[in-house]
């Protein structure tokens, strides 16, 4: 993680990592084509990159070897943060091409750099030695390279680990610094505070009491295969709720209590984040929405349309704190405990 001192307050101020679409509008094969590159060399220098043309069929953002001759494979992702598919379809790769030995390695190899000589003697030049044609691709070894990651996909791979998988999860990140780009990789996931600002959708077509138990117990909450929306990532951020059909009926910003439980009451799993400095429209006896901020206006004061029904939709630091702004004019302000 990247900081820069501040001389006048003395101390640090974490500088926002982006990916490659926020810092300069690059998309994942120009990800593919930098990781490329630089893996085996200044990145990973214990891997030698021999693959990554693809065809029709199946087959993996990069392929690589290691010194004993197993074959590594990596899958790339911009984003990464909620997409627990990322890590199946690696170790989907990973059986698929357990059955290659050194002739369909060598041929990917040469498919891929048909200008250079054999697998084995760009082996030997990178390791400095042979090793039989018999040993490679004995073992595979899965590495996923994201922006970020949500805990429920980092539980994902934990537990094929667990299992005796060989699988890692790395983060990339891009800063704009003084007018120069800087790059990051590491294996740490990582999010700065008040930097997913955003709001959740109160779920109303399928759980239409939720938005009462989200107001009156001051949070916001997601339900069912959508819980992994909610993480630490959204400590100090804005929240809003959203509540189709209406506009944004609440909002505070969000802390470090996440909780995870069965919602008796709304018989449905549950992740939730309290909010402090919580405020709502809604009267929370009777349920009764008393005031709120429509859509149209929404689209009015940030100029920009949006998809309202999806279950989570993020924000600018600007737009947030436009939208918080205009919640303070409009809502009514909830009583604190």
């Amino acid at each position: 993680m990247l900081f820069e001192w501040e001389e006048e307050v003395k101390g640090f101020k974490p500088v926002t990592g982006m990916n490659i679409v926020d810092s300069f509008g690059g998309c994942e094969k120009d990800l593919e084509n930098y990781l490329r590159e630089i893996i085996g060399d200044l990145l990973f220098p214990e891997y030698l990159v021999f693959g990554n043309e693809r065809s029709f069929q199946k087959e993996a953002d990069l392929f690589a070897v290691n010194s004993s001759g197993d074959l590594v494979i990596f899958e790339l992702k911009v984003d990464g943060l909620f997409d627990r598919g990322k890590i199946y379809q690696a170790l989907d790769y990973a059986q698929h091409f357990s059955f290659w030995r050194y002739k369909e390695m060598n041929g990917h190899f040469q498919k891929c750099y048909p200008k250079r000589d054999e697998l084995m003697d760009a082996f030997e030049d990178h390791f400095g030695f042979r090793v039989d044609r018999t040993e490679f691709n004995k073992k595979q070894k899965v590495i996923v390279i994201s922006h970020s990651s949500s805990e429920d996909t980092g539980r994902v791979s934990r537990y094929w680990k667990g299992l005796g998988l060989d699988i890692e999860e790395y983060f990339y990140r891009f800063y704009a610094v003084s007018g120069k780009r800087y790059f990051e990789i590491s294996n740490e996931l990582w999010f700065q505070q008040n930097s997913y600002n955003c709001w959740i959708n109160t779920c109303m077509r399928y759980i239409p009491k939720a938005y009462l138990d989200m107001v009156k117990g001051k949070k916001a909450a997601t339900y069912g295969d959508r819980r992994s929306i909610i993480g630490p990532w959204m400590n100090k951020s804005y929240i809003f709720l959203y509540h189709n059909g209406y506009g944004v009926i609440g909002v505070g910003r969000g802390t470090a209590t996440i909780q995870e439980f069965y919602n008796k009451e709304l018989q449905a799993e549950e992740r939730s984040i309290k909010l402090s400095n919580f405020i709502s429209g809604v009267d929370s006896v009777t349920g009764d929405i008393n005031t709120l901020l429509p859509s149209g206006k929404i689209k009015e004061l940030l100029q920009r349309d949006f998809y309202f029904p999806n279950s989570l939709v993020t924000l600018s630091e600007l737009e947030a704190e436009k939208l918080y702004k205009e919640c303070k004019n409009n809502l009514i302000m909830i009583e604190q405990d």
